[in-house]
């Protein structure tokens, strides 16, 4: 139940920071062309509070945190005295009107430029991009465990965000790609990535394993630690140094398999573990609540301590990703570029079929993700905001009625005919976009409950 309301709470900051943004640039362009506003409202609905400035424009906080918007005095949707038409969005020049709607999506570029910005600043804690055993193209290929990526295509990557992007985009189209790696010696060395050889039919979250690339993990054997006195494993006779070799007939190769299918399983257990080279089984009835973590239900194991060079060597893998105000300033274009340009990419493929709509989501996986990422720390959650902002501005700009990019659209449709569109076009025209939104929505929204179900 925290968990529900910490994620409403995530998705009502998120929204409430980018819809605020994008709407502050409508707003603020309309006022520079002396274009009157009539309501500046963040979110929809029947506004909670509101107040009137001094150029009589109402400022109001709605119930439906799911967007906001900036009424313009325009003669289409209200009406307009003679003395103050000169005021009117309508009977400004097409230029100051395409650079109004242009400042809504301006305005969340401009957003998230600085959000990267404070996120270099403030650091970031990354993981070195190091593969685990390589399998299938990867192994075909020739990578090793411990080979670190550095470069993917000629692009320099920093993160395991980086190498995915580059990975699952040059995966879409079965390109085969150069990737760059610094093994474990020292030396850099380039590999052919046969991503052409890629069956058909594999969806993006699959992709990786589909390749057979996967981080290094610190190995942990299935080895039982301290156990916890009174809890179901130690009651069931399990001591310290048995090794779990198996659960319910399933075979367990290391500690991250045991945790995940003690997750994923309900009691009974049937757990198959060895003890000075004879196997046997022990039987857990129930699970319990983890003293240290209520969300979480336990049988009372740990695993043993790892080797500490190991430990060295996974420690050696993070770092911060950080820089100096200066310094972030290029970088924070950069990341900027490098998003935006890989965004487009994914909607070009969404549009050609390349990419699965089962990417699309809605504002349930927006409020856990915006959640998770403020859980891992403030730099997380301002590189999530930076890249919804990103997003919403590059939505925003698609040619689709309803959108600022669809009344852009309009804008260079009245420039081209000399005169402005017919009312009843438009009116057509936005129904159309709205039932376009709807309908993306609704999918979005399905998405969200099938990944949530599963």
């Amino acid at each position: 139940m925290m968990t529900v309301l910490a994620s409403i709470f995530w998705l009502i900051i998120t929204l409430g920071v980018l819809v605020t943004f994008h709407e502050l640039g409508h707003f603020l362009l309309a006022r520079l062309f002396g274009v009157k506003v009539l309501r500046f409202s963040v979110g929809f609905g029947k506004p909670i509070w509101s107040r009137f400035d001094r150029y009589g424009t109402e400022i109001a906080v709605a119930p439906i945190p799911l967007g906001g918007y900036v009424k313009l005095l325009d003669e289409r949707n209200c009406d307009v005295s003679a003395s103050e038409k000169h005021n009117a969005y309508n009977h400004k020049p097409a230029w100051q009107k395409f650079l109004i709607m242009f400042a809504g999506p301006a305005f969340n570029f401009i957003l998230a430029f600085l959000l990267y910005w404070m996120m270099f600043v403030v650091g970031k804690p990354e993981i070195k991009p190091t593969i685990g055993e390589p399998t299938k193209l990867m192994e075909q290929a020739g990578f090793s465990a411990k080979d670190q990526i550095i470069e993917v295509d000629g692009e320099k990557v920093n993160t395991w965000s980086d190498v995915s992007m580059y990975l699952i985009t040059a995966g879409l189209d079965r390109r085969d790609i150069q990737v760059t790696i610094k093994n474990n010696a020292g030396s850099v060395q380039e590999k052919n990535l046969k991503l052409s050889q890629l069956p058909s039919g594999i969806k993006e979250s699959k992709m990786m394993s589909a390749i057979g690339l996967k981080a290094w993990q610190m190995p942990v054997p299935a080895v039982m630690g301290e156990l916890s006195e009174g809890l179901p494993a130690a009651k069931a006779g399990l001591r310290k140094g048995d090794e779990i070799v198996a659960i319910n007939g399933e075979t367990v190769e290391d500690w991250y398999q045991l945790s995940q299918q003690i997750s994923e399983l309900s009691p009974p257990l049937t757990l198959t573990y060895v003890r000075n080279g004879q196997e046997f089984e022990a039987r857990i009835n129930q699970y319990v609540t983890d003293p240290d973590n209520p969300k979480r239900q336990v049988i009372g194991i740990r695993p043993i301590q790892p080797d500490e060079q190991v430990v060295d060597y996974a420690k050696s893998l993070y770092y911060e990703l950080s820089y100096g105000p200066l310094q972030a300033m290029p970088m924070a274009w950069q990341e900027m570029l490098k998003i935006t340009g890989k965004s487009l990419e994914m909607i070009g493929k969404l549009l050609v079929g390349k990419a699965s709509l089962e990417n699309l989501s809605g504002p349930i996986t927006i409020a856990q993700v915006a959640n998770d990422s403020a859980a891992r720390g403030f730099s997380w959650y301002l590189s999530f905001l930076a890249l919804i902002s990103l997003s919403l501005g590059i939505i925003n700009l698609l040619p689709v009625p309803m959108l600022d990019g669809g009344q852009i659209l309009f804008l260079l449709f009245e420039k081209v005919k000399g005169a402005p569109l017919s009312e009843r076009f438009e009116i057509r025209a936005q129904l159309l976009g709205m039932l376009m939104l709807v309908s993306l929505m609704t999918l979005a929204i399905y998405n969200d409950i099938l990944r949530t179900l599963s």
